[in-house]
């Protein structure tokens, strides 16, 4: 199961254009995001750290742990984006075990590939 199977059927995506902020590091989250179409690049102090494509969730640590972004999200070209609000969150990960665990795998690859910078 991935991300792109289950918003595949999104009928309110959220759509920005290239270079739109989707959310600044340090900002209170109350939603995570999955890329529909296009590319979103997530920066911090103004390095790129990953560019994810359609099917990628960003933003879940927000909602996690309750604390401020980590990091900035910009569109990179015009995208098409999945919004999941903190409740819709809540209930995919209590009825949906297979999407907390997808999102931990997708942590645990990017803690992996920061690890591997350091």
């Amino acid at each position: 199961m991935g991300a792109t199977d289950l918003f595949a059927n999104e009928t309110e995506p959220r759509e920005y254009s290239d270079g739109e902020v989707i959310f600044r590091a340090w900002d209170m989250g109350a939603e995570m995001y999955v890329v529909l179409e296009g590319k979103v690049e997530i920066t911090f102090d103004e390095k790129a750290l990953e560019t994810l494509g359609p099917g990628e969730p960003f933003g879940e640590m927000a909602l996690i742990d309750q604390a401020p972004r980590t990091a900035t999200a910009t569109a990179k070209g015009p995208c098409k984006l999945a919004v999941i609000p903190e409740k819709r969150f809540l209930f995919l990960v209590q009825q949906r075990p297979e999407f907390a665990l997808y999102l931990m795998k997708i942590m645990a690859d990017r803690l992996r590939k920061m690890n591997e910078r350091l």
